[in-house]
């Protein structure tokens, strides 16, 4: 609540006080007429701020305080008295006004006094400045009580907050604290003689020190809503990007960028070849000050401008190829540097921090909403800032482009928001931002001057260089420079390799002549000269050259060198993972080894793969596209053993790296039993990624029986590592469970059928050793490192289930928690449908397991193998069915358009299986004291019908319907579906009829309305029909023999 302007008010009533007290009080004589003028002002001010209270409690939807009230007629009263002073003052008798400059003196004061005598006395100017005084302090302490109450809420997630937010939080409790005993201190006892009250300066020092702490308040709701808009890979493109080398790209700001950035508008797009160094161009000039400054040219001043970066990359993250990512990272650009652009981005979820419900306002954001927040953005009328968004990689965006474009042109018809985009010269990008009036700039046909710098340095740097420098080897070697530029024709990425391939003849001792041979015989198009490279490694390295190159191309995201160490091995002793000690080495040979793996991999890949946070990435997207050529797939591959699979080779030096690398840490076990199937641990995750290779290597029948013994030897190592202690498992039932147990769970999470299905023939008594159901293993998600678990295996559960587990089965071991009495079923319906709580982490939307669970139909296989629709999802009071939580979600702004269809499916699958739209069953709740079901997994309104809440849900979307068409349909199908199956109770349809009129758009609503009609007819055919049966029933041939019955009875 703003409570600034009444504080003001106070300060200009206590003004007036004051000043009136010191004119009464005085013995020095005043000039009249500047008296009236203060006088005068004074009432002025009065008077403002009185209005601008007035305007502030009508605007307000929450109630006002009594004392901002009492100081709007504080506030008559001071402006009633202070005129009849002035009105005393102009009509003074003739003996007082004879001269302009006429002195306030004791004679004027005394002759006003007596004017005033019965009607305004000193004493009463003190009681009004008391009583502004208690007014202004009772609202002061009313919004340090507020603020409390803030960070008492802000008590609970402190402990998940960074370092500098908790600091944050203190400081704010300290100054709260402070302020808070000073303004007692000095409104103590205004109701005794000698109290002192506040006057206009200390109002003003108390409304300074508030409105910081109101604002220190604002940005840490803020901060909560931003934080929930970053992502971990957010920053990593941008931070992996190469630094320009020293002194180029210095010609931008002489070019037309300059100009665009200072006044310029729309867009402007850098094209580029391959390699041509679009990206470190955008990295040079995003980041660059001159740029700051010519942009804030643009912008007015510096704090008015806001700079936002995106960095597409087609081999990183889903999210950082995404639109999602894209969206993500400008609006956390934006309002991570400007706060005060929050509450206008989303309402919502400002409203949401503001009344201390953190979980809504930092919730994870759909796609839909981030669309909307920088729509926001982009049509304010009142925004206070101008931004300019880099985007770098356009071509790495992995959906439409055209669609891409379309949203970004217009983006860039906003006033207040221009966009530097950067992208290769493609048809596309080329039709939506290269047209004759578009800025643009093709950047490899301009920075030759940057290549000959960069050359010229790197070449000098060898120590070699420099030993001749007669005036005919300096002539040749400017030569050999130019014939590098030409040849490089703006593609910066070839100059880089072949500088160094000269850097390797000048240590091989190659003069000037033996150099520009060696130049001669490279070649100019880019990946040939990657080939040519790749045949120059000593023959006797091509095997392991193929293999981490494949390996490279392979991998589902940039492998850990350690991995990288056990693939050579694996290439210089077969097997060697099968046969390696169980053992960690010490932190010195760990480091010499990766500091060997690295030299190997540089030399046998010439530089094609670098090191980057201990993980080894191609040097550039040209290098993957390359790898991933067909002809360059088909080198790779005759360079290799013929049975070699890069998805084996993989889950195998996972394999090797289990076996001698000690996944324990100093708090947490390697392997954490939750029990009902559930762990966690590093030694789980690494785990967990072996087995994804694994069953991509399983889906080639050519490589089945290797898959098969490198997943019978992963058993036997994790049994071992186990029982000899190299990892820890702790958690539950830890000590009696059998050392397989683990691996074995974690198969029936991966796409692994034909393996599980070939190991119960040979092993029919395989789940033998499990301690539950093996449908907890199989329905509840893996542990992985990065990213989010898939949806169950159908072809696992298949076979589960034709063996005749229960999905409805309780578990055997008591785990302790909140959820133990969960059944298999429950279980995957809580934790897939999650994605859609408040209490849940910031999953990325689209939801992976969510989508898949819905695409593969696994509500539907549950429920025909009787899982109970109407089960409750907690053992708790009125806790949300697994179908009533299904249902809430229909109306929920996450789910996205591509579940539609399928969802539509499922809720037919419901219905079949019994899904009951009553009310639910009180729950058979054990625990007598049992606290009440909580956030999305409790009901809103347990004692109302299932329909009823449904109904409930579909209130206030009629503009948000309006304006989607396709959710309007996908609703309106969803409702379709509930009346044919409610068409037996009138009650529920007229409520559905009622619910449908006043949310649904009318093109919507007609529709199902008539169907809603046409059900309530039948409904009264059927009840007239019963109703004659059973007259007929009465009055037919057969009524004797009911009234021998009844005699009988």
């Amino acid at each position: 609540m703003d409570v600034i302007p009444a504080l003001s008010l106070a300060g200009d009533i206590l003004a007036v006080a004051e000043f009136t007290i010191a004119l009464f009080s005085a013995s020095e004589e005043k000039d009249l007429t500047s008296v009236l003028e203060s006088l005068k002002k004074l009432r002025l001010a009065v008077d403002n701020s009185r209005y601008e209270l007035q305007q502030v409690l009508l605007a307000r939807s929450s109630p006002s305080l009594d004392d901002e009230h009492a100081l709007l007629r504080l506030s008559v009263s001071s402006l009633g008295d202070s005129a009849q002073l002035v009105r005393a003052i102009e009509y003074l008798p003739e003996e007082f006004s004879g001269n302009e400059s006429q002195p306030w003196n004791t004679d004027i004061r005394v002759w006003i006094e007596t004017k005033f005598e019965g009607r305004v006395s000193l004493e009463d100017v003190k009681r009004l400045s008391h009583a502004a005084t208690r007014h202004a302090s009772s609202i002061i302490n009313y919004r340090i009580s507020e603020l409390n109450k803030t960070i008492e809420s802000l008590e609970d997630v402190k402990r998940y907050s960074r370092p500098e937010q908790e600091s944050r939080v203190d400081s704010i409790s300290r100054d709260m604290e402070n302020l808070e005993l000073e303004v007692q201190q000095r409104s103590a006892n205004l109701d005794t003689d000698d109290s002192v009250a506040f006057t206009k300066t200390d109002i003003r020092l108390f409304s300074d020190r508030l409105a910081n702490l109101i604002e220190a308040e604002d940005n840490m709701f803020a901060d909560r809503i931003v934080a929930s808009l970053n992502y971990a890979s957010r920053p990593v493109r941008h931070d992996s990007v190469p630094q320009a080398h020293k002194n180029t790209f210095e010609w931008a700001f002489d070019s037309r960028l300059s100009k665009w950035f200072s006044s310029g508008s729309g867009t402007f797009w850098v094209s580029g070849k391959p390699g041509s160094g679009k990206s470190t161009f955008m990295k040079f000039i995003a980041k660059h000050a001159r740029t700051k400054d010519l942009l804030a040219s643009w912008a007015g001043s510096p704090d008015k401008l806001a700079v936002a970066v995106h960095f597409f990359w087609i081999a990183g993250t889903p999210i950082q190829k995404s639109w999602q990512g894209l969206l993500q990272s400008l609006l956390f650009d934006v309002c991570h540097k400007h706060p005060s652009v929050v509450s206008l981005i989303s309402p919502s979820r400002w409203a949401a921090a503001k009344a201390g419900r953190w979980q809504d306002a930092a919730e994870p954001w759909s796609v839909s909403e981030l669309t909307a927040a920088l729509r926001a953005l982009a049509s304010a009328t009142n925004m206070p800032l101008k931004m300019c968004f880099f985007i770098d990689g356009l071509d790495e965006y992995n959906s439409n482009h055209a669609e891409l474009c379309k949203v970004l042109c217009d983006m860039a018809d906003s006033p207040h928001i221009k966009l530097c985009l950067s992208s290769r010269p493609w048809a596309v990008f080329e039709r939506s931002f290269g047209g004759e009036n578009q800025e643009r700039l093709d950047i490899h046909e301009v920075t030759r001057n940057d290549i000959r710098q960069f050359v010229s340095d790197q070449l000098q740097a060898h120590p070699r260089w420099a030993i001749d420098e007669s005036e005919t080897t300096a002539s040749e070697k400017s030569g050999l420079i130019e014939q590098i530029v030409a040849k490089a024709d703006g593609v910066f990425l070839w100059a880089f390799f072949v500088t160094r391939s000269l850097g390797e003849g000048l240590s091989k001792g190659d003069g000037t002549k033996d150099l520009s041979q060696r130049l001669g015989k490279l070649p100019t198009d880019l990946e040939q000269l990657f080939k040519h490279m790749l045949e120059s490694v000593d023959p006797a390295n091509y095997i392991k050259m193929a293999g981490i190159l494949q390996a490279a191309a392979h991998a589902l995201e940039p492998l850990h060198i350690d991995l990288y160490w056990q693939l050579e091995r694996e290439f210089e002793e077969r097997e060697y993972a099968y046969r390696c000690p169980i053992g960690a080495g010490t932190l010195e040979q760990v480091a010499r080894q990766r500091e060997q793996t690295s030299c190997s991999i540089n030399e046998k890949t010439k530089g094609l793969l670098k090191l980057v946070d201990l993980r080894m990435e191609f040097l550039h997207r040209t290098v993957k596209d390359f790898v991933l050529t067909k002809d360059m797939g088909e080198y790779l591959r005759s360079k290799l053993p013929d049975d070699y699979n890069g998805f084996i080779s993989i889950a195998t030096a996972y394999l090797g790296f289990l076996k001698t690398t000690c996944q324990d840490t100093s708090l947490v076990a390697g392997i954490m039993r939750h029990g009902k199937g559930l762990n966690s641990g590093q030694f789980i995750s690494h785990l967990n990624q072996a087995l994804i290779y694994a069953s991509e290597a399983l889906k080639a029948p050519n490589y089945y029986q290797q898959t098969t013994t490198l997943l019978d030897r992963y058993e036997s190592a994790v049994e071992a590592m186990v029982r000899a202690r190299h990892v820890t498992m702790r958690g539950v039932n830890s000590e009696d469970c059998h050392p397989a147990l683990p691996f074995r769970e974690e198969l029936l999470r991966h796409n692994l059928t034909p393996y599980i299905r070939n190991k119960l023939r040979e092993q029919p008594d395989f789940f033998s050793i499990f301690d539950e159901s093996p449908l907890f293993a199989a329905l509840t998600p893996m542990s992985l490192n990065n990213g989010e678990s898939p949806a169950p295996v159908t072809g696992t559960l298949e076979i589960l289930l034709q063996r005749g587990e229960d999905p409805n089965v309780l578990p055997r071991v008591r785990a302790p928690g909140l959820f133990e009495e969960a059944s298999p079923w429950v279980m995957f319906a809580r934790g897939t449908m999650s994605v859609f709580n408040i209490l849940s982490g910031p999953l990325m939307f689209p939801a992976l397991r969510w989508n898949e669970s819905l695409n593969n139909a696994i509500f539907d296989l549950l429920m025909s193998h009787g899982a109970n629709p109407n089960q409750p999802l907690l053992d708790r009071p009125g806790a949300h069915t697994v179908f009533s939580h299904f249902l809430k979600i229909s109306a929920s702004r996450f789910l996205g358009e591509e579940c539609f269809d399928v969802y539509l499916r499922t809720l037919d699958a419901f219905f079949r299986a019994g899904a009951s739209l009553g009310v639910p069953p009180p729950n058979a709740v054990t625990d007598l004291n049992a606290w009440a079901a909580f956030g999305n997994l409790a009901r809103s309104r347990p004692e109302e019908s299932v329909l009823a809440s449904y109904c409930a849900e579909l209130k206030g979307l009629m503009t948000r319907l309006a304006a989607d068409p396709g959710r309007a349909r996908f609703l309106s199908s969803v409702t379709e579906k509930i009346i044919l199956n409610s068409s037996n109770k009138e009650e529920d349809l007229e409520r559905l009829s009622s619910a449908v009129t006043e949310n649904f758009p009318q093109h919507v609503a007609g529709p199902l309305l008539r169907l809603v009609d046409s059900e309530l007819e039948m409904c009264k055919k059927r009840r007239g029909a019963q109703k004659r049966h059973r007259e007929s029933w009465g009055d037919g041939p057969y009524s004797n023999v009911k009234q021998v019955k009844r005699e009988e009875r």
